[in-house]
């Protein structure tokens, strides 16, 4: 391996430097593939060792049909490829509250699988959902998050590719509590805080007692009397499991409301490939197999007839850098004394965007629309 000199002639790079950068390129690819667990791509680069991972991977992902008729066609070797995230609202020591999508994200990876993007669809989207027999759904229009609650993951897949006009090559469904155990396996994420984030979740009272700090979360949040909020300054730091899970629930208080929690979810997924990474835990056998199997465990996947490992192999050339983070085109309205997200002119450009796989002009020609991911959190 040859590098320039400042004379314009060659120059050896030491084979110990050679070995130490395909290392950290190792690791680093290695976490990525955990990385993209999260995301729902369930994908990573092939590496030295790597199927050890990824065959591990496949004994401990948890397989669900969750496209339904929202499938795409198999066998796509090159792109582009469409998966859907949704992140649940699901408690298993509430049931009795339902189910709806915290998150809704659609990863799209381009042809040639260089690069990816993320694509946040607005929770509150005002949107029809159409019937569906198997739960005895007659159709409403609402919030498009609603459609998890009335027919499970067939219907909210259906109801994302009734939007957006795509089929998806796979899907996944993380929920409430596995997110933070998954998180928690890891031992916590060192994130970069964009902005001042106040929880409207958690809080202390006087005793230093748990105690929520907010009312009326549907509304005009109220504070509590005595308790004081958990609050998040901005800054590079270090969250626990339940912090992560916290500051990526928050967008009552935050000036741009949901589309700053979508920015901070994306940015969240960005430092959970750096916190793996930079804290070696792909070298670590025992700690490995744990984050693997927790990950794996906390969701349920649908990577449409495909193995993972054949999933790594496709996406191999993915790196970090090369994601984007974008947000739908849309605007906050109220409809009947109900607060809203209202797709605007921009919308279908997005969706066309995505389904003639462009999205790389358009994120040139609408860089308001485009989510720092790369938050200098290491």
């Amino acid at each position: 391996m040859n590098a320039v000199t400042a004379g314009g002639g060659p120059k050896r790079v030491p084979v110990r430097y050679v070995r130490r950068v395909r290392r950290r390129r190792s690791r680093l690819r290695r976490a990525f593939l955990v990385f993209l667990l999260v995301l729902g791509v369930l994908a990573a680069a092939v590496f030295a060792g790597g199927l050890l991972v990824v065959n591990r991977l496949n004994g401990a992902v948890v397989p669900g049909n969750l496209l339904g008729t929202a499938r795409a066609p198999r066998g796509v070797k090159h792109g582009p490829l469409n998966y859907l995230l949704i992140g649940s609202n699901w408690r298993n020591d509430n049931p009795g509250n339902g189910e709806r999508a915290d998150s809704i994200m659609i990863v799209h990876i381009p042809r040639g699988a260089k690069s990816g993007y993320l694509v946040s669809v607005p929770r509150d989207l005002y949107y029809t959902i159409k019937p569906y027999s198997p739960t005895g759904f007659e159709g409403s229009t609402e919030k498009i998050d609603a459609a998890l609650n009335y027919g499970g993951m067939p219907l909210m897949s259906q109801t994302v590719a009734d939007l957006t006009g795509l089929k998806f090559n796979g899907a996944v469904e993380a929920r409430f509590d596995g997110f933070k155990k998954a998180v928690k396996s890891m031992g916590g994420v060192n994130m970069c805080v964009d902005e001042k984030v106040v929880s409207v979740h958690i809080g202390r009272d006087k005793n230093g007692h748990y105690a929520a700090p907010y009312t009326n979360l549907t509304g005009t949040p109220q504070p509590v009397p005595g308790v004081t909020p958990q609050v998040y300054y901005p800054g590079c730091q270090h969250l626990a499991a339940w912090q992560a899970l916290d500051y990526v629930r928050q967008r009552e208080l935050l000036p741009g409301g949901d589309y700053d929690r979508q920015r901070h979810q994306q940015q969240f997924m960005m430092a959970v490939l750096k916190q793996t990474a930079s804290t070696h835990t792909m070298s670590n056998p025992i700690k490995l197999d744990r984050v693997v199997h927790d990950i794996g465990s906390s969701m349920l996947t649908d990577t449409n007839g495909v193995s993972v490992t054949n999933l790594v192999l496709m996406m191999r050339g993915i790196k970090a850098s090369s994601l984007v983070g974008l947000r739908t085109p849309s605007y906050p309205d109220e409809v009947d004394g109900t607060s809203y997200v209202m797709p605007d002119d921009g919308t279908p450009e997005l969706w066309q965007a995505l389904r003639d796989d462009t999205l790389q002009e358009f994120a040139k020609s609408h860089p308001e629309l485009v989510n720092p991911l790369n938050t200098g959190g290491s």
